[in-house]
């Protein structure tokens, strides 16, 4: 199958990232679509079923799961990532609102840039091998998870200025130097809707919803996650 999601643009604000995920067209638009992908999903991470949803038919995800948008999904796979790292802050939570026939954004709290678009990008590939038949090796949940949280922590030493600095290339005489390009403006994410301490919640798609589990920046460089064999 061709890739699911196209990510087209991701901006990180102060409290929240917004990406904006085009789903493909011979991709399936609800879970509906392909059951099989669903229930593979929901056996890989079966906490998703507990998962608090706002804004939909039921507060409970597990209740809706079976017959809602794929990018809905997404972001509820990607808030239970968060919540595995136990890096993400006491209450993981996220939204997703529909912005086009097949385009929706999702916004997830942000504690750290890094460690939400990499479980945005993983849970881009949980869902790619789900709805492509599965088979093995399978998904990692645990292993991404502490992936994710070795990732951030590499990078620790570089934020605080004790890493390497490298120096800029040089140019050769005579060329131009290349055009830098300027970063898209942030937009202010909309605050995800308050849940209990002990209930991460991730929104539902359009219209948008908050959901989580109970108890610019290029998606390339995140690093893939790891598989089961």
């Amino acid at each position: 199958m061709a890739q699911l999601f196209d990510i087209k643009k991701v901006v990180v604000g102060p409290r929240n990232l917004e990406a904006v995920v085009e789903v493909a067209p011979s991709a399936p638009l609800m879970t509906s679509d392909d059951t099989e992908g669903t229930e593979l999903v929901l056996d890989l991470m079966p906490a998703l079923a507990d998962h608090l949803c706002l804004g939909d038919s039921s507060p409970r995800f597990g209740d809706v799961v079976a017959d809602t948008e794929l990018a809905h999904l997404l972001e509820h796979v990607s808030v239970e990532l968060l919540a595995r790292t136990d890096a993400a802050g006491d209450t993981p939570s996220g939204q997703t609102t529909q912005v086009g026939e097949r385009t929706y954004q999702i916004t997830l709290a942000c504690p750290d840039d890094v460690l939400v678009a990499g479980a945005l990008s993983s849970a881009v590939w949980i869902l790619q091998w789900a709805y492509s038949g599965g088979g093995e090796p399978q998904p990692d949940v645990d292993a991404i998870a502490d992936g994710l949280v070795g990732l951030v922590e590499s990078l620790e030493p570089a934020a605080a200025g004790e890493g390497p600095v490298e120096e800029p290339a040089d140019v050769a005489e005579g060329e131009p130097e290349a055009p830098v390009q300027q970063p898209a403006a942030e937009t202010p994410a909309a605050d995800a809707d308050a849940a209990p301490a002990d209930q991460p919640v991730s929104p539902d798609p359009a219209p948008a919803r908050d959901s989580a589990p109970r108890d610019g920046w290029d998606m390339d460089d995140v690093p893939r996650p790891r598989f089961v064999r």
